[in-house]
């Protein structure tokens, strides 16, 4: 029965092609674009996570977890936060507030969202201050120098970028980007002047005055999207956390082990599209093993007739046709794991975009695959087994 298998997939080489280029490309469909979600989120959470700073601090309305946070929380809450807060002749009926105790540094950083090169997804540039963030983040300059705040005169546009980033990516002039490469950010080009490690929150930055004067300009004079907060000893956080929402209660403070699940909360709606991609890969999957099988049945009506003429049961037909269907699966399965492999690879190579082959991905597309192959051979094949002999013998 098996030869008998192998050789009706052999007989007709086009239309198995075809079928298993149907079942290749559900499980692509499944594998990418599952690895690509949890790929970029993993990647996204482990750079923001990659920082000495306890906590975060943000105004109260922002949706922490979208990452697109505009520059519209006063810089000046950095150095309330610090050193206090004092009533001035500009400022006259501000409640005095005391240093937040435990606090060792404070960092403001402002969040750009811009189209990826290639205009394949997005990237995010970083508005810093270098000399707090590197006091609240371990962040060092391994090539090159750091940057200016650019507060001169028609300034000289600077950028540093981490090492992942000159390796996957090519300057303005279409080499690989080292010190001295234009890129595009902002829609401004910028000159390249440091490397840094370890990878930090967004791979490219810029000083903070910069990004200001390029966004918003004086409607967004001194704003940032939200401050970084290093305290004295990790075990203080909570402490300080507490102390901060109570001294300005229109900020949103978090602790920075806590991204992991808030960025998780922004991922519902790419669960929703990725659900939608699994429905639609099934349906695309179980169609075509449904035509391809029963345009076969159509086509072996008189060989079918002579099987059931010699003996054949109906289960026998049944089964005979739905183990043709999972041949052909279990191969479209192999060659959509082969493709979404080197896809993977590829893509990486040419984008920054990042890729999680997870095993329980590669195992659902694998059932999907035979599944969909044996549900969609199931109406041919209870047909084939229903055949009057006689007539089968004698279609034409």
């Amino acid at each position: 029965m098996n030869s008998l298998v192998v050789a009706n997939v052999k007989q007709r080489p086009l239309r198995t092609a075809l079928s298993m280029a149907g079942v290749a490309l559900g499980v692509i469909l499944v594998v990418l674009v599952a690895g690509l979600v949890r790929g970029v989120s993993r990647d996204t959470t482990q750079r923001q996570m990659n920082v000495d700073s306890e906590l975060r601090v943000y105004i109260d309305n922002v949706n922490i977890a979208s990452g697109a946070n505009p520059l519209q929380m006063p810089r000046r809450y950095a150095d309330a936060i610090k050193n206090g807060v004092q009533p001035t002749p500009e400022y006259p009926d501000i409640t005095p507030r005391p240093p937040v105790a435990g606090v060792k540094e404070v960092t403001p950083v402002g969040l750009w969202v811009q189209n990826s090169v290639g205009g394949i997804g997005f990237e995010t540039v970083e508005g810093i201050d270098w000399e707090s963030l590197t006091k609240t983040t371990g962040l060092h300059i391994i090539e090159g120098r750091p940057i200016n705040d650019s507060r001169q005169p028609e300034p000289e546009f600077e950028v540093i970028v981490d090492r992942y980033y000159t390796e996957v990516n090519k300057g303005l002039d279409g080499k690989p980007v080292r010190i001295g490469s234009t890129i595009t950010a902002l829609n401004r080009e910028f000159t390249v002047v440091g490397i840094y490690e370890p990878s930090v929150m967004s791979r490219i930055k810029i000083p903070l005055y910069t990004m200001q004067e390029l966004t918003g300009g004086a409607d967004i004079a001194d704003n940032c999207s939200f401050l970084m907060v290093k305290c004295e000893r990790p075990e203080l956080a909570d402490e300080v956390r507490e102390t901060i929402k109570k001294y300005y209660p229109g900020l949103k403070v978090i602790r920075t082990d806590e991204i992991p699940a808030l960025y998780s909360q922004g991922l519902v709606g790419l669960d929703i599209f990725l659900n939608v991609v699994i429905a639609v890969s099934v349906i695309i999957s179980t169609m075509i093993i449904l035509l391809a099988m029963y345009t076969t049945i159509i086509e072996r009506t008189r060989e079918i007739g002579i099987l059931k003429g010699l003996g054949a049961s109906k289960p026998f037909i049944v089964w005979a046709i739905e183990k043709e269907a999972t041949l052909i699966s279990a191969l479209g399965v192999a060659v959509g794991f082969l493709i979404s492999v080197a896809g993977k690879y590829f893509i990486e190579a040419s984008t920054r975009l990042r890729i999680d082959l997870e095993w329980r991905w590669l195992l659902l597309g694998a059932g999907m695959g035979l599944v969909c192959g044996l549900a969609g051979a199931l109406y041919p094949a209870i047909r084939a087994a229903n055949l009057d002999p006689v007539e089968a013998i004698s279609y034409e």
